[in-house]
Protein backbone atom coordinates (compact mmCIF):
# COMPACT_ATOMS: atom_id res chain seq x y z
CA UNK A 1 0.00 0.00 0.00
CA UNK A 2 1.10 3.43 -0.68
CA UNK A 3 1.98 6.35 1.49
CA UNK A 4 -0.85 8.21 -0.23
CA UNK A 5 -3.27 5.45 0.09
CA UNK A 6 -2.11 4.34 3.50
CA UNK A 7 -2.97 8.14 4.87
CA UNK A 8 -6.25 8.03 3.35
CA UNK A 9 -7.14 4.84 4.43
CA UNK A 10 -6.61 5.74 8.20
CA UNK A 11 -8.41 9.27 7.51
CA UNK A 12 -11.28 7.21 6.44
CA UNK A 13 -11.09 4.77 9.40
CA UNK A 14 -10.69 7.38 12.03
CA UNK A 15 -13.91 9.35 10.47
CA UNK A 16 -16.08 6.30 10.31
CA UNK A 17 -15.10 5.29 13.80
CA UNK A 18 -15.94 9.27 15.50
CA UNK A 19 -19.02 9.76 12.98
CA UNK A 20 -21.00 12.62 13.98
CA UNK A 21 -17.73 14.47 15.64
CA UNK A 22 -17.53 17.90 13.86
CA UNK A 23 -14.32 17.62 14.62
CA UNK A 24 -13.53 14.86 12.11
CA UNK A 25 -15.51 16.76 8.89
CA UNK A 26 -12.83 19.24 8.89
CA UNK A 27 -11.29 18.87 5.26
CA UNK A 28 -7.14 17.55 5.34
CA UNK A 29 -7.28 18.53 1.59
CA UNK A 30 -8.17 21.00 -0.71
CA UNK A 31 -10.16 20.76 -4.09
CA UNK A 32 -7.39 19.45 -5.45
CA UNK A 33 -6.49 16.82 -3.57
CA UNK A 34 -3.44 18.25 -1.85
CA UNK A 35 -3.08 18.62 1.48
CA UNK A 36 -4.03 21.90 3.36
CA UNK A 37 -1.69 24.04 5.07
CA UNK A 38 -1.25 22.70 8.47
CA UNK A 39 -2.02 26.09 10.34
CA UNK A 40 -5.64 25.97 8.42
CA UNK A 41 -6.60 22.66 9.48
CA UNK A 42 -5.52 23.50 13.07
CA UNK A 43 -7.44 26.88 12.70
CA UNK A 44 -10.57 24.84 11.97
CA UNK A 45 -9.73 22.40 14.38
CA UNK A 46 -9.98 25.42 17.09
CA UNK A 47 -13.33 27.03 15.40
CA UNK A 48 -15.18 23.61 16.70
CA UNK A 49 -14.07 25.16 19.96
CA UNK A 50 -16.27 27.76 22.37
CA UNK A 51 -14.14 31.29 21.55
CA UNK A 52 -14.39 34.13 24.01
CA UNK A 53 -12.76 36.84 26.00
CA UNK A 54 -12.85 37.84 29.70
CA UNK A 55 -12.37 41.12 28.70
CA UNK A 56 -8.64 40.56 28.40
CA UNK A 57 -7.53 37.17 27.96
CA UNK A 58 -8.41 35.01 24.61
CA UNK A 59 -10.02 31.27 25.75
CA UNK A 60 -11.02 28.73 24.26
CA UNK A 61 -13.71 26.07 25.80
CA UNK A 62 -12.75 22.75 25.28
CA UNK A 63 -14.74 19.96 27.05
CA UNK A 64 -15.89 21.70 29.62
CA UNK A 65 -12.94 23.54 30.80
CA UNK A 66 -11.99 26.90 29.25
CA UNK A 67 -8.26 27.54 28.18
CA UNK A 68 -5.92 30.05 27.60
CA UNK A 69 -5.52 30.09 23.42
CA UNK A 70 -1.78 31.07 24.69
CA UNK A 71 -1.56 28.37 27.13
CA UNK A 72 0.35 25.17 25.84
CA UNK A 73 -2.10 23.50 27.16
CA UNK A 74 -3.96 24.45 24.70
CA UNK A 75 -1.64 24.28 21.67
CA UNK A 76 -1.25 20.45 23.02
CA UNK A 77 -5.18 20.22 22.25
CA UNK A 78 -4.92 21.62 19.22
CA UNK A 79 -2.39 19.24 18.14
CA UNK A 80 -3.59 16.07 19.46
CA UNK A 81 -6.87 17.16 17.99
CA UNK A 82 -4.48 17.41 14.45
CA UNK A 83 -2.89 14.25 14.83
CA UNK A 84 -6.19 12.52 15.30
CA UNK A 85 -7.54 13.65 11.99
CA UNK A 86 -4.32 13.53 10.41
CA UNK A 87 -2.41 11.05 11.71
CA UNK A 88 0.61 13.54 11.52
CA UNK A 89 2.06 16.05 13.88
CA UNK A 90 1.96 19.64 13.81
CA UNK A 91 5.05 21.69 13.65
CA UNK A 92 5.38 24.54 16.33
CA UNK A 93 4.96 27.71 13.45
CA UNK A 94 1.93 26.37 12.32
CA UNK A 95 0.71 26.07 15.74
CA UNK A 96 2.03 29.87 16.42
CA UNK A 97 0.22 30.95 13.38
CA UNK A 98 -3.30 29.10 14.24
CA UNK A 99 -3.28 30.28 17.90
CA UNK A 100 -2.40 33.86 16.96
CA UNK A 101 -5.51 33.68 14.29
CA UNK A 102 -7.83 31.97 17.09
CA UNK A 103 -6.77 34.64 19.69
CA UNK A 104 -7.84 37.54 17.36
CA UNK A 105 -11.36 35.51 16.59
CA UNK A 106 -11.55 35.55 20.68
CA UNK A 107 -11.48 39.15 21.20
CA UNK A 108 -12.95 40.59 18.76
CA UNK A 109 -15.91 38.59 17.01
CA UNK A 110 -16.42 36.41 20.70
CA UNK A 111 -18.39 36.89 23.60
CA UNK A 112 -17.19 38.72 26.84
CA UNK A 113 -17.59 36.37 30.11
CA UNK A 114 -15.63 35.32 33.37
CA UNK A 115 -13.47 32.72 33.70
CA UNK A 116 -13.56 31.56 37.73
CA UNK A 117 -10.74 29.01 39.56
CA UNK A 118 -12.88 26.28 41.18
CA UNK A 119 -15.40 28.69 42.58
CA UNK A 120 -17.56 31.32 40.28
CA UNK A 121 -21.00 32.56 40.42
CA UNK A 122 -23.88 32.30 38.30
CA UNK A 123 -27.49 33.75 38.37
CA UNK A 124 -27.42 34.54 42.15
CA UNK A 125 -25.81 31.54 43.30
CA UNK A 126 -22.44 29.78 43.49
CA UNK A 127 -21.02 27.23 40.77
CA UNK A 128 -17.89 24.91 42.46
CA UNK A 129 -15.86 23.11 40.27
CA UNK A 130 -15.63 19.32 41.67
CA UNK A 131 -12.21 18.72 40.16
CA UNK A 132 -13.01 15.53 38.18
CA UNK A 133 -11.94 14.73 34.74
CA UNK A 134 -15.57 14.87 33.66
CA UNK A 135 -16.06 18.79 34.44
CA UNK A 136 -18.76 17.96 36.16
CA UNK A 137 -19.67 20.14 39.92
CA UNK A 138 -22.02 21.87 42.33
CA UNK A 139 -24.64 24.25 42.06
CA UNK A 140 -25.76 26.14 44.99
CA UNK A 141 -28.30 28.81 45.17
CA UNK A 142 -30.77 29.92 48.47
CA UNK A 143 -32.83 26.42 48.18
CA UNK A 144 -29.90 23.85 48.34
CA UNK A 145 -27.45 22.59 45.85
CA UNK A 146 -27.17 19.76 43.55
CA UNK A 147 -24.70 17.88 41.46
CA UNK A 148 -24.06 19.13 37.56
CA UNK A 149 -23.15 17.07 35.10
CA UNK A 150 -22.24 20.61 32.87
CA UNK A 151 -20.81 23.68 34.88
CA UNK A 152 -22.81 26.40 33.77
CA UNK A 153 -20.20 29.08 33.85
CA UNK A 154 -16.64 28.87 32.35
CA UNK A 155 -13.30 27.28 34.55
CA UNK A 156 -10.11 27.01 34.03
CA UNK A 157 -7.78 24.63 35.90
CA UNK A 158 -4.01 25.91 36.81
CA UNK A 159 -1.59 23.22 38.39
CA UNK A 160 -2.18 20.47 39.85
CA UNK A 161 -5.95 20.16 40.92
CA UNK A 162 -7.43 17.90 42.21
CA UNK A 163 -11.44 16.43 42.80
CA UNK A 164 -13.07 17.97 45.83
CA UNK A 165 -14.97 15.23 48.21
CA UNK A 166 -17.97 13.24 46.88
CA UNK A 167 -20.63 14.28 49.26
CA UNK A 168 -22.69 12.13 51.30
CA UNK A 169 -24.67 12.37 54.66
CA UNK A 170 -23.56 15.98 56.23
CA UNK A 171 -22.11 16.15 59.69
CA UNK A 172 -19.27 19.25 59.78
CA UNK A 173 -18.92 17.74 63.28
CA UNK A 174 -16.55 14.94 61.80
CA UNK A 175 -14.02 17.73 61.39
CA UNK A 176 -12.57 17.95 64.56
CA UNK A 177 -11.37 14.88 64.76
CA UNK A 178 -9.09 15.18 61.79
CA UNK A 179 -7.38 19.20 62.65
CA UNK A 180 -5.87 20.46 65.82
CA UNK A 181 -8.36 23.37 66.71
CA UNK A 182 -9.34 24.47 70.36
CA UNK A 183 -13.00 24.65 70.83
CA UNK A 184 -12.98 28.45 71.36
CA UNK A 185 -11.62 29.04 67.80
CA UNK A 186 -13.83 26.01 66.33
CA UNK A 187 -16.37 28.69 65.02
CA UNK A 188 -13.92 30.86 63.73
CA UNK A 189 -12.45 28.29 61.64
CA UNK A 190 -16.04 26.75 60.52
CA UNK A 191 -16.89 30.96 59.37
CA UNK A 192 -13.00 30.56 57.20
CA UNK A 193 -13.99 27.59 55.32
CA UNK A 194 -17.80 28.77 54.19
CA UNK A 195 -16.04 32.38 53.30
CA UNK A 196 -13.20 30.13 50.77
CA UNK A 197 -16.06 29.03 48.85
CA UNK A 198 -17.53 32.45 47.97
CA UNK A 199 -16.68 33.76 44.38
CA UNK A 200 -16.17 36.66 46.10
CA UNK A 201 -14.31 38.34 48.90
CA UNK A 202 -13.10 39.98 51.23
CA UNK A 203 -11.08 36.85 52.74
CA UNK A 204 -10.06 36.75 55.94
CA UNK A 205 -6.45 35.20 56.21
CA UNK A 206 -6.50 32.26 58.53
CA UNK A 207 -2.91 32.28 60.43
CA UNK A 208 -2.32 29.27 62.18
CA UNK A 209 0.21 29.68 65.48
CA UNK A 210 1.96 27.15 67.55
CA UNK A 211 4.41 25.73 68.68
CA UNK A 212 6.52 22.69 66.32
CA UNK A 213 4.72 19.50 66.43
CA UNK A 214 1.00 20.89 67.06
CA UNK A 215 -0.15 19.93 63.46
CA UNK A 216 -0.03 23.18 61.64
CA UNK A 217 0.43 21.98 58.59
CA UNK A 218 -1.88 18.83 58.41
CA UNK A 219 -4.77 21.70 59.63
CA UNK A 220 -3.41 23.66 56.36
CA UNK A 221 -3.77 20.64 54.42
CA UNK A 222 -6.56 19.43 55.62
CA UNK A 223 -8.28 22.68 55.42
CA UNK A 224 -7.27 23.20 51.45
CA UNK A 225 -8.31 19.23 50.83
CA UNK A 226 -11.92 20.75 51.67
CA UNK A 227 -11.94 23.55 49.08
CA UNK A 228 -9.41 23.52 46.49
CA UNK A 229 -7.54 20.16 47.04
CA UNK A 230 -4.15 19.96 45.09
CA UNK A 231 -1.27 17.20 44.81
CA UNK A 232 0.83 20.01 45.84
CA UNK A 233 -1.27 21.76 48.74
CA UNK A 234 1.41 23.55 50.70
CA UNK A 235 3.70 26.14 49.58
CA UNK A 236 7.01 27.42 50.55
CA UNK A 237 6.98 30.99 51.70
CA UNK A 238 7.08 33.59 48.79
CA UNK A 239 10.43 35.59 47.87
CA UNK A 240 8.89 38.43 46.62
CA UNK A 241 5.42 39.69 45.61
CA UNK A 242 5.97 38.33 41.85
CA UNK A 243 6.29 34.60 43.35
CA UNK A 244 3.23 35.89 45.55
CA UNK A 245 1.39 36.87 42.45
CA UNK A 246 2.12 33.73 39.96
CA UNK A 247 0.79 31.44 43.59
CA UNK A 248 -2.54 33.25 43.13
CA UNK A 249 -2.97 32.97 39.55
CA UNK A 250 -2.41 29.20 40.24
CA UNK A 251 -4.53 28.39 42.99
CA UNK A 252 -7.67 29.35 44.47
CA UNK A 253 -6.60 28.78 48.08
CA UNK A 254 -3.22 29.67 49.43
CA UNK A 255 -1.56 27.75 51.78
CA UNK A 256 2.00 28.91 53.21
CA UNK A 257 3.96 26.46 54.82
CA UNK A 258 6.59 27.35 58.03
CA UNK A 259 6.52 31.20 57.85
CA UNK A 260 9.14 32.45 60.42
CA UNK A 261 7.72 36.40 59.60
CA UNK A 262 7.12 38.61 56.89
CA UNK A 263 8.74 41.93 55.47
CA UNK A 264 6.65 45.04 54.83
CA UNK A 265 5.76 44.42 51.29
CA UNK A 266 4.39 40.49 51.66
CA UNK A 267 2.75 41.86 54.68
CA UNK A 268 1.10 45.03 51.91
CA UNK A 269 0.35 42.15 49.21
CA UNK A 270 -1.45 39.86 51.39
CA UNK A 271 -3.67 42.75 52.17
CA UNK A 272 -4.56 42.98 49.11
CA UNK A 273 -4.80 39.65 48.20
CA UNK A 274 -7.43 39.76 51.07
CA UNK A 275 -9.51 42.65 50.90
CA UNK A 276 -9.01 43.35 46.80
CA UNK A 277 -6.36 45.08 45.07
CA UNK A 278 -3.37 44.71 41.94
CA UNK A 279 -0.71 42.62 42.41
CA UNK A 280 1.86 43.93 40.01
CA UNK A 281 4.93 42.39 38.31
CA UNK A 282 7.08 42.87 35.47
CA UNK A 283 5.95 41.39 32.12
CA UNK A 284 8.69 38.89 30.47
CA UNK A 285 11.26 40.13 28.07
CA UNK A 286 10.47 43.58 28.55
CA UNK A 287 11.44 46.43 30.87
CA UNK A 288 8.87 48.51 31.65
CA UNK A 289 5.85 46.83 30.62
CA UNK A 290 3.65 45.99 33.80
CA UNK A 291 1.56 43.42 34.34
CA UNK A 292 -1.49 44.54 36.58
CA UNK A 293 -4.09 41.73 38.17
CA UNK A 294 -6.67 42.73 40.17
CA UNK A 295 -7.46 39.47 42.58
CA UNK A 296 -8.42 37.97 45.62
CA UNK A 297 -7.96 34.85 47.26
CA UNK A 298 -8.63 32.72 50.33
CA UNK A 299 -4.73 32.61 52.63
CA UNK A 300 -3.43 29.97 54.66
CA UNK A 301 -0.48 30.91 56.63
CA UNK A 302 1.22 29.01 59.84
CA UNK A 303 4.37 29.12 61.50
CA UNK A 304 5.51 29.28 65.25
CA UNK A 305 6.31 32.99 65.31
CA UNK A 306 3.40 35.56 65.28
CA UNK A 307 3.19 35.70 61.55
CA UNK A 308 0.53 38.74 61.30
CA UNK A 309 2.73 41.69 62.98
CA UNK A 310 1.84 44.87 61.09
CA UNK A 311 -1.63 46.03 62.50
CA UNK A 312 -3.24 46.19 58.73
CA UNK A 313 -2.82 42.41 58.30
CA UNK A 314 -3.16 41.14 62.11
CA UNK A 315 -7.04 43.14 61.70
CA UNK A 316 -7.26 40.83 58.49
CA UNK A 317 -6.65 37.51 60.34
CA UNK A 318 -7.96 35.09 61.94
CA UNK A 319 -5.63 34.34 64.51
CA UNK A 320 -5.85 30.74 65.57
CA UNK A 321 -3.45 29.42 68.53
CA UNK A 322 -3.41 25.15 67.92
CA UNK A 323 -2.92 23.54 71.68
CA UNK A 324 -0.20 21.11 71.96
CA UNK A 325 -0.46 17.78 70.62
CA UNK A 326 -0.74 14.77 73.73
CA UNK A 327 -1.47 12.01 71.81
CA UNK A 328 -0.25 11.10 68.46
CA UNK A 329 -1.40 9.00 64.95
CA UNK A 330 0.32 8.18 61.93
CA UNK A 331 -0.17 10.10 59.05
CA UNK A 332 -1.47 7.44 57.28
CA UNK A 333 -4.04 6.64 59.75
CA UNK A 334 -5.27 10.29 59.48
CA UNK A 335 -5.45 10.29 55.49
CA UNK A 336 -7.19 6.73 55.73
CA UNK A 337 -9.32 8.62 58.50
CA UNK A 338 -10.23 11.87 56.66
CA UNK A 339 -10.92 10.32 53.06
CA UNK A 340 -13.88 8.38 55.03
CA UNK A 341 -15.16 11.71 56.56
CA UNK A 342 -14.68 14.13 53.93
CA UNK A 343 -17.95 13.55 51.83
CA UNK A 344 -19.88 14.27 55.29
CA UNK A 345 -17.58 17.06 56.04
CA UNK A 346 -17.72 18.65 52.28
CA UNK A 347 -21.81 18.19 52.45
CA UNK A 348 -22.46 20.33 55.49
CA UNK A 349 -20.05 23.12 54.08
CA UNK A 350 -22.88 23.26 50.57
CA UNK A 351 -25.14 23.60 52.95
CA UNK A 352 -23.44 26.26 54.81
CA UNK A 353 -23.80 27.89 51.69
CA UNK A 354 -26.91 27.38 50.59
CA UNK A 355 -27.84 29.08 54.08
CA UNK A 356 -25.58 32.23 53.72
CA UNK A 357 -26.83 32.85 50.38
CA UNK A 358 -30.13 32.71 51.87
CA UNK A 359 -29.75 34.90 55.01
CA UNK A 360 -27.01 36.84 53.89
CA UNK A 361 -28.62 40.28 53.15
CA UNK A 362 -31.02 39.83 56.46
CA UNK A 363 -28.33 39.02 58.90
CA UNK A 364 -28.58 42.19 60.87
CA UNK A 365 -25.42 43.06 63.26
CA UNK A 366 -25.81 45.82 66.01
CA UNK A 367 -22.71 47.87 64.33
CA UNK A 368 -20.04 46.36 61.60
CA UNK A 369 -17.03 45.48 62.25
CA UNK A 370 -13.80 45.38 60.28
CA UNK A 371 -14.34 42.67 57.03
CA UNK A 372 -18.08 43.45 57.38
CA UNK A 373 -19.12 41.51 54.13
CA UNK A 374 -17.27 38.48 56.02
CA UNK A 375 -18.57 38.98 59.15
CA UNK A 376 -22.48 39.14 57.75
CA UNK A 377 -21.87 35.88 55.65
CA UNK A 378 -20.53 33.85 58.04
CA UNK A 379 -22.91 34.82 60.68
CA UNK A 380 -25.80 33.45 58.25
CA UNK A 381 -24.19 30.61 57.39
CA UNK A 382 -22.55 28.98 60.69
CA UNK A 383 -26.07 27.50 61.31
CA UNK A 384 -25.91 24.99 59.38
CA UNK A 385 -22.46 23.91 60.91
CA UNK A 386 -23.66 23.65 64.28
CA UNK A 387 -22.61 26.78 65.98
CA UNK A 388 -25.41 29.82 66.14
CA UNK A 389 -24.70 33.31 64.91
CA UNK A 390 -24.02 34.76 68.17
CA UNK A 391 -21.44 32.45 69.02
CA UNK A 392 -19.39 33.65 65.88
CA UNK A 393 -20.31 37.41 66.83
CA UNK A 394 -18.54 36.84 70.17
CA UNK A 395 -15.71 34.86 68.64
CA UNK A 396 -14.74 37.26 66.02
CA UNK A 397 -14.88 40.13 68.32
CA UNK A 398 -12.38 38.60 70.88
CA UNK A 399 -10.20 37.51 67.93
CA UNK A 400 -10.16 41.01 66.46
CA UNK A 401 -9.38 42.44 69.75
CA UNK A 402 -6.87 40.14 70.49
CA UNK A 403 -5.44 41.00 67.06
CA UNK A 404 -4.88 44.65 67.71
CA UNK A 405 -3.21 44.20 70.71
CA UNK A 406 -1.21 41.92 68.56
CA UNK A 407 -0.31 44.35 66.29
CA UNK A 408 0.45 47.17 68.81
CA UNK A 409 2.65 45.28 70.85
CA UNK A 410 4.57 44.30 68.18
CA UNK A 411 5.01 47.68 66.79
CA UNK A 412 7.98 49.14 68.19
CA UNK A 413 6.30 53.08 67.95
CA UNK A 414 3.08 51.76 68.88
CA UNK A 415 4.42 50.03 72.06
CA UNK A 416 6.69 53.52 72.60
CA UNK A 417 3.16 55.34 72.36
CA UNK A 418 1.27 53.55 74.67
CA UNK A 419 3.98 53.83 77.13
CA UNK A 420 4.41 57.89 76.86
CA UNK A 421 1.16 58.00 76.82
CA UNK A 422 0.94 56.30 80.49
CA UNK A 423 0.40 59.55 83.14
CA UNK A 424 -0.46 62.08 79.91
CA UNK A 425 -3.76 63.40 78.76
CA UNK A 426 -3.24 65.29 75.86
CA UNK A 427 0.53 66.44 74.73
CA UNK A 428 1.54 68.55 71.24
CA UNK A 429 4.29 69.32 69.83
CA UNK A 430 6.35 68.92 66.85
CA UNK A 431 6.85 65.55 65.00
CA UNK A 432 11.01 65.85 65.85
CA UNK A 433 10.27 66.25 69.57
CA UNK A 434 8.23 63.19 69.97
CA UNK A 435 10.30 61.22 68.25
CA UNK A 436 13.17 62.49 70.69
CA UNK A 437 10.68 62.01 73.36
CA UNK A 438 9.72 58.75 72.24
CA UNK A 439 13.17 57.12 71.25
CA UNK A 440 14.52 58.19 75.10
CA UNK A 441 11.56 55.94 76.81
CA UNK A 442 11.92 52.71 74.35
CA UNK A 443 13.51 50.04 74.83
CA UNK A 444 14.08 49.31 70.84
CA UNK A 445 15.16 52.78 69.45
CA UNK A 446 18.50 50.81 68.08
CA UNK A 447 16.71 48.41 66.09
CA UNK A 448 16.77 49.10 62.33
CA UNK A 449 13.10 48.93 62.42
CA UNK A 450 12.91 52.57 64.37
CA UNK A 451 11.97 55.10 62.43
CA UNK A 452 15.17 57.42 61.80
CA UNK A 453 12.97 60.57 60.75
CA UNK A 454 10.22 62.84 62.16
CA UNK A 455 8.76 61.78 58.56
CA UNK A 456 9.32 57.77 59.52
CA UNK A 457 7.20 58.55 62.58
CA UNK A 458 4.26 60.46 61.15
CA UNK A 459 4.28 57.59 58.74
CA UNK A 460 3.78 54.79 60.99
CA UNK A 461 1.34 56.98 63.57
CA UNK A 462 -0.68 56.84 60.69
CA UNK A 463 -0.41 53.37 60.07
CA UNK A 464 -1.42 52.57 63.52
CA UNK A 465 -4.39 54.68 63.88
CA UNK A 466 -6.76 52.29 64.11
CA UNK A 467 -5.36 50.31 66.18
CA UNK A 468 -4.63 53.32 68.37
CA UNK A 469 -8.17 54.25 68.41
CA UNK A 470 -9.60 51.24 69.79
CA UNK A 471 -7.38 51.57 72.52
CA UNK A 472 -8.18 55.23 73.20
CA UNK A 473 -5.06 57.32 72.38
CA UNK A 474 -6.08 59.80 69.09
CA UNK A 475 -3.49 61.53 67.28
CA UNK A 476 -4.00 64.38 64.40
CA UNK A 477 -1.39 66.43 62.81
CA UNK A 478 -2.07 70.66 63.05
CA UNK A 479 -0.59 72.38 60.40
CA UNK A 480 -0.14 76.62 61.50
CA UNK A 481 1.70 79.45 59.94
CA UNK A 482 4.84 78.89 62.01
CA UNK A 483 5.45 75.02 62.06
CA UNK A 484 3.43 71.80 61.73
CA UNK A 485 2.27 70.06 64.99
CA UNK A 486 1.92 66.51 66.01
CA UNK A 487 -1.01 66.35 68.85
CA UNK A 488 -2.21 63.08 70.85
CA UNK A 489 -4.83 62.64 73.54
CA UNK A 490 -6.07 60.09 75.29
CA UNK A 491 -9.88 58.97 75.94
CA UNK A 492 -10.03 55.86 77.92
CA UNK A 493 -13.27 54.42 77.69
CA UNK A 494 -15.13 51.20 79.93
CA UNK A 495 -17.19 50.12 77.61
CA UNK A 496 -20.56 47.62 78.05
CA UNK A 497 -21.56 45.54 74.70
CA UNK A 498 -24.78 45.03 73.52
CA UNK A 499 -25.94 41.65 72.24
CA UNK A 500 -25.59 40.87 68.55
CA UNK A 501 -28.71 41.43 66.40
CA UNK A 502 -28.87 38.41 64.41
CA UNK A 503 -31.79 37.31 62.85
CA UNK A 504 -33.61 33.88 63.73
CA UNK A 505 -32.79 31.38 61.07
CA UNK A 506 -35.95 29.46 59.84
CA UNK A 507 -34.94 25.64 59.06
CA UNK A 508 -32.78 25.20 56.07
CA UNK A 509 -34.07 22.87 53.02
CA UNK A 510 -31.05 21.42 50.75
CA UNK A 511 -33.20 21.45 47.85
CA UNK A 512 -36.18 23.03 46.16
CA UNK A 513 -39.77 21.29 46.90
CA UNK A 514 -39.89 20.13 43.21
CA UNK A 515 -36.18 19.38 42.62
CA UNK A 516 -35.20 15.57 43.05
CA UNK A 517 -32.22 15.30 45.64
CA UNK A 518 -29.13 13.04 44.93
CA UNK A 519 -28.29 12.72 48.07
CA UNK A 520 -30.50 11.40 51.47
CA UNK A 521 -30.98 14.87 52.65
CA UNK A 522 -31.86 14.63 56.87
CA UNK A 523 -32.58 17.93 58.35
CA UNK A 524 -29.72 20.34 59.18
CA UNK A 525 -30.24 20.86 63.06
CA UNK A 526 -30.53 24.69 63.69
CA UNK A 527 -29.10 25.78 67.09
CA UNK A 528 -31.28 28.66 68.30
CA UNK A 529 -30.07 32.03 68.51
CA UNK A 530 -28.36 32.30 72.02
CA UNK A 531 -26.93 35.72 72.64
CA UNK A 532 -24.62 36.11 75.01
CA UNK A 533 -25.78 38.18 78.30
CA UNK A 534 -23.62 39.68 81.04
CA UNK A 535 -23.81 37.95 84.11
CA UNK A 536 -25.54 40.41 87.21
CA UNK A 537 -22.65 39.90 89.27
CA UNK A 538 -20.47 41.60 86.49
CA UNK A 539 -19.41 44.96 85.54
CA UNK A 540 -18.60 46.97 82.90
CA UNK A 541 -14.95 46.52 83.45
CA UNK A 542 -15.15 42.81 83.74
CA UNK A 543 -17.33 42.56 80.63
CA UNK A 544 -14.99 45.33 77.97
CA UNK A 545 -13.62 41.92 76.24
CA UNK A 546 -16.42 40.42 75.37
CA UNK A 547 -17.35 42.00 72.02
CA UNK A 548 -16.61 44.42 69.21
CA UNK A 549 -14.85 47.41 71.49
CA UNK A 550 -15.73 49.89 68.70
CA UNK A 551 -19.21 48.82 68.28
CA UNK A 552 -21.08 49.17 71.90
CA UNK A 553 -22.05 52.12 73.53
CA UNK A 554 -19.89 52.76 76.54
CA UNK A 555 -19.20 55.29 79.64
CA UNK A 556 -16.06 57.65 79.47
CA UNK A 557 -14.26 57.43 82.65
CA UNK A 558 -13.01 61.29 83.25
CA UNK A 559 -9.93 62.04 84.99
CA UNK A 560 -8.05 58.50 84.20
CA UNK A 561 -4.59 58.58 82.19
CA UNK A 562 -3.71 56.15 79.28
CA UNK A 563 -2.46 52.93 81.15
CA UNK A 564 0.51 50.33 79.60
CA UNK A 565 0.09 47.21 78.45
CA UNK A 566 1.45 45.76 81.42
CA UNK A 567 -0.50 47.44 83.92
CA UNK A 568 -3.58 45.63 85.75
CA UNK A 569 -6.26 47.89 83.85
CA UNK A 570 -5.27 46.63 80.77
CA UNK A 571 -8.94 45.56 79.86
CA UNK A 572 -10.38 49.00 80.70
CA UNK A 573 -8.50 50.02 76.93
CA UNK A 574 -9.11 47.45 74.78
Amino acid sequence: MSKERGAAWLDAEVKKHLSGNTLFEIDTTNDEGKPRAQAAVLTDIGKTHELFHDGGEPYARVGGGAYSIASPEYREILGRDYYRITGKGANRNALADATSTLAAIAKFDGAQAGVYLRVGAHGGGIVIDSGDPDWSGYHITDDGWRSVAELPVHFRRSGKPLALPRPTAPDFSRLWNHINIADEHRVLVAAWLLAALRPHGPYPVLALVAEQGSGKSHTSRTLKALTDPSATPLRSPPRDERDLLVAAVSSRVLALDNLSGLDHRLSDALCRLSTGGALSGRKLYTDSDETLIEVQRPVILNGIDDIAARPDLAERCLHISLPTITKRVSESDMQRGFKADAGAIFAALLDGVSLALRDVDRAQIARLPRMADFAKWAAAGVPALGFSSAEFIAAYGLNQADAIETGLDSSLVGHAVRRFMDNEFEWSGTSAELLRRLTIISDDSANKAWPRSPKGLVNALRRLSPSLRHVGIHWRQVRTAQRNLVELSCNVQKQVPQPPQVPQMAAHRRFPDNAQAPLNQPQVPQPPLQVPQPSPSSTPETRARSGFVEHVEGVELKNQPCTSPDDDERETRI
